[in-house]
């Protein structure tokens, strides 16, 4: 079997986003796992002198030259966030001509591509849950995660007056702060702050029929696709990847951010019918195109050069490059 390296975010140790994918990598390769905290400074020494058939780059963006400094590697495949990494903003990218990069936001694929780089792109679906009961209408779960998108967020997009419970999970992205919500809220509001299982979030979650997506921007955006994979009802920013998935009215609903406005969330038991549906559909269609990735990974990437030093030359003026993208 051949050998691979997976290098990863140490938060996904605790978020499990990356499970899906390794799993799928171990069916063809002996994977090894690495966690790196991107904000601390870190070394590959300890890897020094091994050799891997392949090299998989989960949502940190290492410089290339300082890895072949220690390992040997004939495949490298860099599977990019697109919240932080929705520009080419870094001379960084130069040193990823030799890499494939796999993308599961068409929007990032294409910027990719543009750019001068092998991208490839595939869309992810988790698999259906037994839905034993829609939720409460009138109730809604928001995990606040960024200072971006908080309870603030959720007054201008909902009417507050027709929500009896707001589960309000306390688990923020690294460098973010909780924003308490407002007296309005009262004691409709219900705190939680960490699971130990994802299953037993799951079934947290399914006590409410509503689900506020987080986050303006989703590389994959696993917390909402497993909202709709419980038959929720989304309400997201719209931006990728949310509006790659939700369709506005039939399978959840979309926002302005900058804008928001109030929703008619009249029909709300539909809109989780469909997005069962279709989650359903998504997930045979990924059961068989998941393979697709064995084939990236190893294939030869198609790189434009011309364009990849065109857009180098204009980023010169770069002095730090950014180093990885968060979750």
């Amino acid at each position: 079997m051949k050998s691979l390296l997976f290098i990863g975010h140490e938060f996904h140790q605790k978020t499990k986003s990356a499970d899906f994918l390794k799993d799928l990598l171990s069916e063809k390769y002996e994977v090894e796992s690495i966690y790196l905290n991107p904000d601390e400074n870190y070394s590959f020494e300890n890897l020094a002198g091994k050799s891997y058939d392949v090299v998989i780059l989960w949502q940190l963006m290492p410089s290339i030259k300082e890895l072949r400094k220690y390992i040997q590697f004939k495949h490298c495949a860099f599977f990019p966030m697109y919240d932080m990494t929705k520009t080419l903003n870094s001379p960084l990218w130069s040193e990823y001509v030799e890499c494939n990069i796999i993308n599961f936001a068409k929007d990032f694929h294409n910027t990719c591509i543009n750019g001068g780089l092998s991208s490839y792109y595939i869309q992810y679906f988790p698999k259906p849950q037994n839905i034993t009961d829609y939720g409460d209408e009138a109730s809604v779960f928001f995990w606040q995660r960024s200072e971006k998108i908080t309870t603030k967020t959720l007054e201008k997009v909902i009417d507050a007056d027709k929500i009896n419970k707001l589960f309000l999970h306390k688990s923020t992205d690294p460098k973010n702060k909780f924003i308490p919500p407002a007296k309005l809220w009262g004691e409709k509001v219900v705190y939680s702050s960490w699971f130990d299982t994802k299953e037993e979030m799951q079934k947290y979650i399914q006590k409410s029929a509503l689900y506020f997506a987080p986050r303006k921007y989703e590389g994959i955006g696993m917390s909402f696709l497993e909202a709709m994979a419980t038959g929720r009802c989304v309400i997201a920013p719209d931006y990728p990847t949310m509006n790659e998935y939700i369709k506005n009215g039939e399978t959840g609903f979309l926002y302005n951010l900058k804008k928001p406005k109030k929703l008619d969330i009249s029909d709300i038991r539909n809109i989780q019918k469909n997005t069962v549906a279709y989650i359903k559909h998504g997930y045979d269609n990924w059961q068989i195109e998941k393979y697709r990735i064995f084939e990236y990974i190893e294939s030869t990437p198609k790189t434009n050069i011309e364009k990849i030093n065109e857009h180098i030359l204009s980023l010169i003026h770069i002095s730090e490059p950014t180093r990885h993208a968060q979750i």
